[in-house]
């Protein structure tokens, strides 16, 4: 029997913006009992990554588990992985942003532990053909990807117990295939399958090599794993296992195997993630089908099926999530400003040196470029641009924390390049639609043609977009919500085999939207129209303004600064035209109507806001005041605010005339590592007129940023 070579390649990250609570609990459960074991078994070697976040929360808040990394390392016990400091996908990144993240946290690998990386982890594994160049441009020679990738390529299985080499044009790296056999394996499976894999593995002869790349929170964080890994015991007697074993099976690092052996050949690989990734990006009708087609194949192929049926790739989470797809070309946007900014910085230093003593820049402007860079970076981090197993973009805190960081290197790249007035047109959503993009002072405000919307309100002083808010929207998952857990054997599973509600009577919050939950939005209605039919989408659009395209152009007339949106279309059959202007104010902006044609009914501007501060913000209107998580319906209200004691904010309406205010909460469905749970996401907030005209009717409001007094 020969010897088999194992890897255990083990990935831990927090999303940036995570709860203090979360990470603690993921500290005691996961991160430190696995050190402590792996301390426990001196014969053993794994890879570890930490991402850069939780490395830098790690140094902060518990500086022994730096030390015990730190005394692995000098043992020869483990390697340390690199990567993007912030946990990013890499391919969604401008390219220069790819290198200085990567190289930011060798950097920090090498200060903190006085070790240099020689390999990185890829956030979700996600794979496009052209990242070896700056994959290698950043100082990396290998990373582990998942068997799933060389399969697609066509790889045959015994050339999977190896690694490979790829490159773009010239640009070379290693790529280790991870088992997806050892990864649902681990540790969800008795020890001795486990060992009994490795076995007969070991019988095909050579130096076979095994690679498990996974998250290091199924060891511990992942639903009932802390009893199953520690309590029962499953870890200790694994780690035992590869110990009395160790005549067979060698556990060793991606440094030393790629040192000791040569490449099995070269690879060219596909766009792909590992394979769950692929099924989760699609869309729900897809999605199912998909699962169907798998399900069917695999009675003709077995697992081979997986070989031969693909699902989406990641970057479609940006088609399948407006949401995701505008915070992610924001990203875009700021990333230009904020290098365009360290450029002009450097330029300017680089111009006064000349014909003089050079003078080097001073440590507050270093200190200054490097902390936009950082929360540029931050607002990159991966997991609230996608959604799978789980929350990702449906994460309320996590969006928000992403414009935290963005809006905060924005305001800091306009200072640094002497902006206070900015305004950008074009399609930057990539949607085929038009879009403005005005930044004044503290308000950033996003524009499109699309249902003549107002995408984005942000306060940069505040770091916040009040209108972040997620559309209810069909999941795949939601048809399997209402199974049970009846015939459960009890085992450990992985999060992927888990369905189960976090909640009863979760089924009655399964409401869809018919458009995506922006602002501005103009409806029109009977005047008949219930609050409880709005909240569940059972209502009759008498308009047809919602989801056509509006006719947008910008306002720069006698130091006025905004938009115009106009469009002709109908209402209850009757020809209606919408004339809507936004202008910029000194600490707000001035919205205005002019509705022409001839219409009676109820005429409603739809706002979807969402403060998240905590107690919930309260919404005061006259004399009542209630959380913004309610619902509630106001007369006769000249003007209301939100205000959010938390975030210290106040948002603030004032109507030229009397207008009814009503509200209800957008509430989602969506799964987690720990099931399905349901998740306040925001609150629709509609203006609602009553109107009977054949002429004209004007309206007109002022939206205001204040501080809570």
């Amino acid at each position: 029997m020969s010897k088999v070579y194992l890897i255990l390649s083990i990935h831990n990250h927090q999303p940036v913006g995570n709860f203090e609570h979360v990470i603690e609990d993921a500290y005691k459960k996961a991160y430190l009992p696995f050190l402590k074991m792996l301390a426990l078994h001196p014969k053993l070697k794994l890879v570890l990554h930490y991402s850069g976040n939780l490395l830098v929360w790690l140094e902060r808040k518990h500086p022994e588990a730096i030390d015990m990394i730190t005394a692995l390392i000098r043992a020869g016990r483990v390697e340390l992985l690199s990567g993007g400091f912030y946990e990013p996908v890499l391919c969604s990144l401008p390219e220069d942003d790819r290198v200085m993240q990567i190289r930011e946290m060798t950097g920090y690998i090498k200060d903190t532990f006085g070790y240099t990386p020689r390999g990185m982890w890829l956030a979700e594994r996600v794979w496009e053909p052209h990242m070896p160049k700056c994959i290698s441009k950043a100082g990396i020679e290998y990373l582990p990807l998942d068997d799933y990738h060389f399969k697609l390529a066509g790889v045959d299985d015994r050339d999977l117990l190896g690694y490979h080499v790829t490159e773009e044009n010239g640009f070379m790296i290693k790529v280790f295939p991870g088992s997806e056999e050892l990864r649902y394996s681990i540790p969800f499976k008795d020890v001795d399958k486990v060992t009994s894999y490795l076995k007969n593995v070991s019988m095909t002869g050579g130096s076979p090599l095994l690679t498990m790349a996974d998250d290091g929170e199924k060891f511990g964080v992942w639903p009932d794993t802390f009893s199953h890994c520690y309590k029962d015991g499953w870890l200790e007697s694994f780690f035992s296992a590869l110990e009395e074993n160790s005549d067979w099976i060698e556990t060793t690092t991606f440094n030393e195997y790629q040192e000791r052996f040569y490449p099995v050949g070269r690879v060219y690989l596909p766009t792909a993630s590992y394979r769950e990734m692929g099924e989760w990006a699609l869309p729900p009708e897809s999605a199912l089908d998909y699962e169907y087609a798998l399900n069917e194949m695999k009675e003709l192929l077995g697992d081979k099926a997986k070989s031969f049926l693909r699902g989406g790739t990641w970057r479609s989470f940006f088609a399948k999530y407006p949401e995701s797809n505008h915070i992610h070309k924001r990203m875009l946007q700021i990333s230009r400003k904020v290098h365009e900014a360290v450029k002009r910085v450097k330029g300017s230093k680089g111009q006064r040196g000349q014909g003089f003593e050079k003078k080097k820049t001073p440590n507050s402007e270093l200190r200054a470029q490097n902390s936009m860079l950082h929360e540029l970076w931050k607002g990159q981090c991966n997991d609230a641009y996608w959604h799978g197993i789980f929350g990702g973009l449906y994460l309320p805190h996590l969006r928000s924390s992403l414009y935290r960081h963005l809006l905060n290197a924005e305001s800091m790249a306009e200072k640094l390049l002497g902006e206070d007035v900015s305004v950008e047109e074009g399609d930057f959503d990539c949607d085929g639609f038009k879009d403005i993009c005005i930044s004044r002072g503290d308000i950033t405000a996003f524009f499109t043609e699309d249902s003549g919307a107002l995408i984005e309100l942000s306060s940069k002083g505040k770091q916040v977009n009040v209108l972040d808010v997620l559309t209810r929207r069909h999941e795949a998952y939601h048809s399997r919500i209402s199974e049970t857990l009846q015939n459960d054997s009890g085992e450990t599973k992985t999060i992927h085999d888990r369905v189960c509600a976090k909640e009863s009577g979760i089924t009655d919050y399964l409401v869809y939207d018919n458009y995506r939950r922006a602002s501005l939005l103009d409806h029109f209605f009977d005047y008949n129209i219930r609050l409880d039919e709005l909240m569940r989408s059972e209502y009759a659009e008498k308009g047809d303004f919602i989801g056509s395209p509006y006719l947008l152009e910008r306002i720069n007339e006698r130091q006025a600064l905004g938009v115009r949106l106009s469009r002709e279309g109908l209402a209850s059959g009757n020809k209606v035209k919408i004339d809507k202007s936004v202008l910029f104010k000194k600490s707000g902006i001035r919205v205005d109507y002019l509705i022409e044609g001839r219409y009676s009914g109820i005429f409603a501007t739809e706002f979807n806001l969402s403060l998240l501060g905590s107690p919930y913000p309260s919404i005061h209107a006259g004399r009542k005041a209630l959380f913004m998580k309610d619902k509630g319906a106001h007369c006769d209200v000249r003007s209301f605010y939100i205000k959010d004691k938390f975030l210290n904010v106040k948002l603030e309406f004032s109507f030229d005339e009397k207008v009814d205010v009503w509200h209800y909460p957008v509430e989602t469905v969506s799964l987690s590592e720990g099931g399905t749970e349901r998740l306040y996401q925001g609150t629709a907030c509609l203006f609602m007129k009553k109107i009977d005209f054949n002429s004209n009717k004007r309206l007109g409001f002022n939206i205001s940023f204040g501080e809570v007094k």
